[in-house]
């Protein structure tokens, strides 16, 4: 097990009265509440697992004994492109098959994950669990049940990181759906089939406050182009089109910057293609659920090879072993208070 360690900023009081001074929050985070109240809620494969809560009121601090994963998909992608080798292309569908096979658990909850990226997506090593895929860090997540919302998601503040960013959070949606975790699984699909992130803006400056970025909104229009109204209805409705009409509509292609024509010599086969286009749709109304991506896709549904639940068993080297790579960096911890939690639930 790995722990996740949560402390309470340290409060601030009066040295005569011993009161809080001024309006300080005193408890736990609203994102540590949020993970914390998520991870006791779900229980799937495809998903990190919390085996203990512990609270240690002396330090004012409260860990998660959650699954100990030895990789993410950052740490494997990195390793790759720095030999500049490929990723097997078995072990890219299992990857994306179990992706999307936690992402339809959680939606099928209500459940919006709100930063898939390669660093939150775990993988098990030595163990009966080798090689399964984990969703993990539950800091943004929420429940999305519309009858059960209390605020609009956009009141939340920016969610997903930037090259992972969905256009319509990048436009300044009001309202937005699941469908922002579908995209985000289609640009680490397309990491992993090609190696290379499919839309890196660099931004100049960027607004903590704001999901706006220019340069991501042109790397994503490089690689697409405009979309018409066709394919995203919707499209012109959004609050900070005007601000990226020129990356849209620039002076060169008034009418719509055209998209890539060199899609299909980045990916290896048609089948790969299909999959990131479609989990990367402009109009997040037509993108494919994780369940339709898994059952209507026939690259996932019926073409070989077919996925595992072990992703490395198709991993090897030029000797025959499977291929080593470097561990996630994480911090050690004192595991007195996980033991006495474990002792004190073998009393009970």
């Amino acid at each position: 097990m790995a722990v996740k360690e949560f402390k309470t900023p340290p409060i601030q009081r009066d040295p005569k009265t011993g009161e809080a001074k001024g309006n300080q929050r005193i408890g736990m985070a609203q994102p540590t509440f949020r993970e914390t109240t998520l991870l006791r809620a779900v229980r799937h494969v495809n998903v990190v697992r919390l085996h203990h809560i512990i609270v240690d009121k002396k330090e004012a601090s409260l860990s998660l004994a959650i699954d100990y994963a030895e990789y993410d998909l950052g740490v494997i992608l990195s390793w790759h492109r720095a030999r500049r080798r490929m990723i097997h292309p078995r072990m890219v569908k299992s990857v994306a098959w179990q992706l999307l096979h936690g992402l339809h658990y959680l939606h099928s909850n209500w459940i919006m994950h709100r930063d898939i990226k390669p660093q939150n997506v775990l993988i098990m090593g030595d163990g009966s669990e080798l090689g399964v895929v984990k969703i993990a860090d539950f800091g943004l997540a929420r429940y999305c049940d519309p009858d059960s919302l209390l605020r609009p998601l956009h009141e939340n503040g920016p969610v997903v990181t930037l090259w992972y960013r969905a256009p319509e959070l990048l436009l300044g949606a009001r309202h937005y759906t699941r469908a922002v975790d579908i995209w985000a699984a289609g640009c680490i699909f397309a990491e992993l089939a090609t190696l290379a992130v499919p839309f890196k803006g660099i931004p100049k400056a960027e607004d903590p406050r704001s999901m706006f970025c220019e340069e991501q909104i042109e790397a994503i229009v490089k690689v697409k182009g405009t979309p018409t109204e066709d394919e995203w209805p919707n499209f012109k409705y959004h609050p900070y089109l005007n601000r990226a009409k020129h990356v849209f509509y620039p002076d060169e292609h008034p009418k719509g910057q055209p998209a890539a024509t060199s899609l299909d010599s980045t990916f290896a086969n048609e089948d790969e293609l299909f999959v990131f286009q479609e989990l990367c749709r402009y109009d997040p109304e037509r993108r494919p659920t994780a369940y339709e991506a898994l059952t209507n896709i026939d690259y996932f549904s019926t073409k070989n090879p077919q996925p595992q639940r072990n992703v490395f068993e198709y991993e090897y080297t030029g000797e025959g072993e499977r291929i080593v790579y470097p561990h996630r960096k994480i911090r050690p911890t004192n595991t007195t208070a996980t033991e006495e939690a474990d002792r004190k639930r073998a009393k009970t």
